[in-house]
């Protein structure tokens, strides 16, 4: 598998699977933080990844590494997921944000979704993600990551955020760049409210309005979605919008995998800084590891 050339399907592919921990592990620098000087004083080495403790993993990683263990074992039982997460959740459960919490206890207990959620957060998205690995068979896909998401967030618009993003990545792993048109054409298919629907045409519309970055974990699936669109729609340099992330503050970790994961599907990670890949923990190399093995 060539990982250097990011044209080559290989490369992409690594990208999306080893950007996603890495755009966790960046984001988590300055998660915390809002206050410049404090920011200032995080970064004041550089940006650079703050990884989970050793063993542990960020949530956004999780959920996505079991969705592609169902994907590699022929087929995915939405059951199995779930016990897959709540597994995780019991004996790891890092950097779990209140809404993935309710979502994933009520699964462990009822064996069901939850109806309805207090507050939602970006579960959705990063739960239903590898399912644009799944891009050959854009109809599996689509329904496959609405169905996913609906797991942990019973939001209909958070289905329709996770839906958009998957979308998105699968045309960035298929050596794509525009993928709007197909989003906004999936949307109004699918009835989206005006309003909602308003919202992702502005990505296209107004290329110049600045992506405001979604704060902490009470971002909605929606905003975090919008904010990471806009990114990989607008912004050329990967590095440089990462960086940007970081330098904001404010940003969770399930956020920054998003953007992190959309940028490598669509630039590769080849020219990242190696202090990135390097120190960004173990989630890294197995997911490498892992391209490896789609590769074959």
């Amino acid at each position: 598998m060539d990982t250097r050339d990011p044209n080559l399907p290989g490369a992409r592919r690594l990208g999306f699977l080893a950007g996603a921990p890495i755009g966790a592990a960046l984001a988590h620098l300055t998660a915390a933080l809002t206050d410049p000087t404090a920011i200032r004083d995080a970064i004041d080495a550089g940006v650079r990844p703050f990884p989970p403790p050793a063993g542990r993993r960020f949530a956004a990683v999780a959920l996505g590494d079991a969705l592609i263990e169902e994907l590699m074992s022929g087929g995915v039982d939405l059951r199995r997921l779930a016990r897959r997460w709540t597994d995780w959740q019991e004996a790891d459960g890092f950097d779990v944000d209140p809404a993935l919490d309710a979502a994933l206890s009520h699964l462990r207990e009822f064996d069901a979704p939850v109806v309805q959620l207090d507050s939602t957060g970006p579960a959705a998205l990063l739960a239903a993600l590898p399912a644009a690995l799944a891009a050959s068979s854009p109809r599996s896909m689509v329904s496959g990551a609405f169905h996913t998401a609906r797991l942990v967030d019973p939001d209909p618009d958070s289905g329709l955020a996770a839906v958009a993003v998957v979308l998105a990545a699968g045309r960035f792993l298929e050596g794509q760049r525009d993928f709007m048109a197909e989003v906004l054409g999936l949307l109004r298919s699918n009835n989206a409210p005006p309003e909602l629907f308003d919202r992702y045409a502005a990505i296209a519309r107004e290329p110049r309005r600045v992506a405001t970055p979604p704060r902490g974990n009470s971002a909605t699936a929606t905003e975090v979605a919008l904010w990471a669109l806009r990114v990989a729609e607008h912004q050329p340099r990967s590095v440089e919008a990462l960086s940007a992330m970081v330098t904001t503050g404010g940003v969770s970790p399930a956020a920054g995998a998003l953007l992190g994961a959309l940028l490598g599907a669509r630039d590769g990670i080849e020219r990242w800084p190696d202090s990135w890949r390097d120190g960004a923990g173990e989630d890294v190399i197995l997911r490498t590891a892992l391209a490896a093995t789609l590769a074959t």
